[in-house]
């Protein structure tokens, strides 16, 4: 799978129209299409985001260096992993198939937890691997 950088908004990871259709060997414009002909199978806020206005500007100014968006651009959809999944549903391919569960498996469920940034995690998670060493001696 591509490498993809993960980006969320509204603390969901999303992909864009754009990195969808790259990913399920499609178009924007089928993306789209498929969006506008079963619009009532989706649900704003679960499957997608719409922005425009000032939502969509700060999301521009958030990805600026992504090249995520088009400056262009006067409104866009964001998908989440639910929309992507009716996205791979409605496209029927096997390549789009294949691709949401690679999606699924290493962008939206990345094996690798985050790393702890406040000094209560670090100071956690110091305390469990003395845990476990302490455990391990003990059974040595």
């Amino acid at each position: 799978m591509n490498e993809l950088k993960q980006v969320k908004y509204n603390g969901d990871l999303i992909l864009t129209t754009e990195q969808l259709a790259d990913f399920y060997g499609t178009t924007t414009r089928r993306i789209t299409d498929n969006f506008n002909a079963n619009r009532r199978k989706f649900i704003k806020g679960k499957h997608y985001f719409h922005l425009e206005g000032e939502a969509l500007k700060h999301f521009k100014d958030q990805t600026r260096k992504t090249g995520l968006v088009s400056e262009h651009a006067g409104s866009i959809n964001l998908w989440t992993k639910r929309g992507a999944s009716r996205h791979s549903k409605m496209l029927g391919t096997d390549q789009a198939w294949d691709m949401f569960d690679e999606l699924e498996e290493s962008y939206f469920s990345p094996k690798h937890p985050a790393l702890p940034t406040s000094p209560r995690e670090l100071a956690k998670l110091a305390l469990n691997a003395n845990e476990e060493t302490n455990q391990r001696l003990d059974d040595v």
